[in-house]
Parts: structure tokens; sequence; C-alpha cells
């Protein structure tokens, strides 16, 4: 199986197997999930079967998924938003989750330069093994989950080996965050009565139950139109993102050191404009009716993306760095620290900081998970 057609289908197998054993609620796969995320199989089953010798690298596999199979996932993914709805979380609830999303983006730089005082080479500039460029995939994983971990690794252009480091400790600390917030039901009456003055807090939330309802009705496939919407999107997006990568590349120049040079990247544009035009589409609530459908579709596309860079890694190349989990402890103390603030400055009842502190860092729906802990109506 040396060629790119095998590589391709190899890599569609590994994708629909994913997909389709991670919805088994019952049995030996439900079991394995519990303990090995099916994001981390999606990457490592490619990688062994390379480095073993099952498969080729396939570097034709992985532009059909960085150039094709990515911005498709992202315009679909942001075009099932539902904006109305997100519009209707309290104040309160909003200002918790914007100074929790300030943790994440101002928590990484700071925690950074403090492990860098201690150990300088994490400073160091290694070009696509830097430590930063790993530290960025993990603040896209946790502004804007898998997709976002994968657009930043391909803006900033982490290899492979930094990517998996990455991974791993993302998963170390989005675990043992999770287990900390779920845990923190149990006294967050004494947080609320220290930051508040009160325990007693109201947890009334407008609950949105289409996609439930809809899991329990016969897959419905949309019309023409959406499909005609996403065709010209895609159009649009492949057209532009060269050209205007192009435009800026005659300014910035190719030198990769130049400040600027960035924005000479296709895959940059590609990221912005999928997003941009696909928020634009959610805003004509076509993809509200059939969400089963497309959440469906833009996961699997997702998958395969994520399936494709494990066919891309040198598993004798992996060193996990310690300093990664450093980094991240002092990263979410520095987000913990704005949530509290926030709790404090905002009169933010604790459920609305750790909602939306793992709706930063884990998505919604491991935020589903930590609301319905804390009460069944905060799920929405």
């Amino acid at each position: 199986m040396n060629t790119p057609l095998a590589s391709l289908l190899f890599t569609i197998f590994i994708t629909v197997f994913v997909a389709w054993t991670s919805r088994r609620e019952s049995g030996f796969f439900a079991k394995l999930y519990k303990w090995v995320p099916s994001i981390l199989l999606l990457y490592l089953l490619p990688a062994v079967a390379v480095n073993v010798g099952m498969v080729t690298p396939g570097a034709s596999v992985r532009l059909l998924a960085m150039d094709t199979a990515l911005p498709l996932c992202l315009i679909i993914l942001t075009a099932i938003v539902n904006i109305p709805e997100l519009l209707k979380i309290s104040r309160p609830g909003l200002l918790a989750f914007f100074a929790g999303t300030a943790g994440i983006v101002m928590g990484g730089p700071i925690a950074l330069a403090i492990v860098g005082i201690f150990l300088p080479e994490v400073l160091a500039n290694q070009g696509p093994d830097s430590v930063w460029k790993g530290l960025i995939c993990i603040t896209g994983g946790w502004i804007n989950g898998t997709p976002g971990q994968l657009s930043m690794k391909e803006v900033y252009g982490a290899s492979e080996e930094i990517f998996l480091t990455a991974l791993a400790a993302d998963i170390l600390l989005q675990n043992a965050w999770l287990i900390f917030l779920l845990y923190s039901v149990r006294f967050q009456n004494n947080i609320n009565k220290v930051f508040l003055g009160k325990t007693s807090v109201d947890t009334n939330l407008v609950d949105d139950e289409e996609l439930e309802t809809e899991e329990k009705q016969p897959l419905q496939y949309p019309g023409l139109r959406p499909w005609l919407l996403i065709a010209g999107t895609m159009v649009l997006v492949l057209v532009l993102s060269p050209l205007i990568a192009h435009a800026f590349s005659a300014i910035t120049g190719d030198d990769p050191s130049e400040n600027w040079s960035f924005l000479g990247k296709k895959s940059l544009w590609l990221v912005l404009l999928s997003t941009t035009f696909g928020l634009a589409l959610s805003l004509t609530g076509l993809f509200q009716h059939h969400l089963r459908f497309w959440t469906g579709l833009g996961n699997l596309l997702l998958f395969f993306v994520i399936a494709s860079i494990g066919l891309q890694l040198d598993l004798q190349e992996v060193n996990f760095q310690l300093s990664f989990l450093v980094i991240g402890v002092i990263w979410l103390l520095f987000h913990l620290v704005l949530l509290l603030a926030a709790v404090r400055l905002f009169r933010a009842p604790w459920h609305f900081a750790a909602i939306g502190s793992q709706a930063n860092i884990g998505g919604p729906a491991s935020a589903s998970v930590v609301a319905s802990a804390f009460h069944p109506s905060l799920v929405s």
C-alpha cells in the first residue's frame, strides 16, 4: 500500500471507523473511548500504520485535507452556530465567559515567560519545533476546539512532533481541569458566599432542546439551497485565499523571519475566510433546520483532517516535553484568577464561571456536562 490512493483510502477507513465506533454507547468501544479520546486514536492509528510500513505518508492526502476538507469543515461548523441563542446568555455569564477567554489568551505567554526564566530553552526559536507553536495549538484548541487547534497548527507551521506533544499535554490538562470544575460543585456555595456574599443563586436559563429532539427522530437531509450556499462559499474561499496571500507576499516578502510574513500564508486566509463566511451563513438560519446532519458531516470532515495529520507523523521523533505540563498548570492558574475576579466584579455566580471556563477549554459538549452537574436547567 505505497501509493497515494492507498494512503487516501486508508485515511478514509480510519476516519469512518473511529467516527462509527465513537458513537457506540455500550460494549468495548464505549469503554475504550472513556480512557482514550477519539481524537488521539485518530491521530495515532495512521501514525502507527505509517511507522510500521503499512502505508506511506501521502503528501496529496494532507493537501486534500488542509486545502479542502478543513475549510469545508470550518464553514459547516460555524454555519450551524445559533447566534441569537448565544445572545440569550445572561450578562454576568457572558462577562465571565469572556474573562475566561482573556485568561486563556493572556495566560499562555505569561506562563511561558515565567517558565522561561528557569528553563531558557523553552524560549528558543527552533522553527517548527518551537515550544510557543505548540502552545498556540493548545490555545486554538481551548478557544475553538479541534478545528481551532488544527487551524493554528497550519497557520503557524507547527511540526507534527510538537503538535503531538501539545495534543498529549492538552488532553491531560483538559481532563484535570474538567475534574476540578465538576468537583467545584461541592464547594460552589462557599465560593459564592466569599465573592458574592450569598449562597442562593438563580439557575434559570433558556433551554435549547433542538439537537436533543433531532437525535430521537430519523435523520433528515437538507434540501438543495444550503448545498448551493456551501458550494458557493467554498469556491469563494478557494479562489480568494491564494489571491490575498499572494498580495500580502508581494508586500512582506518570503522571509519567514519577517514579523508580518504570516499574512502571506494561504492557510491563514483559508481559515479566516472559512470561519467568516461560515458565520455569515449562520445568520440565514438555514443550517439550524438539520442540525444533526450538519454536525455529523462537520465532525466527519474534522476526523478526516486529524487522521491525515497523523499520517505525516514520525513517532521516532516524538519527545514529550514535561515543560508543556508545567506551563499548562501555570496557565490554568492564571485563568482561574481571572475567573474569580469576574465572579467578584460582575457578580456572576460560580456556576456561570465554571460553565464558561469549560466552554473555553473543552468546548460546548463538555461545558454541557459541567452545566448539568450544577443544575439540569443550565444545560443549553
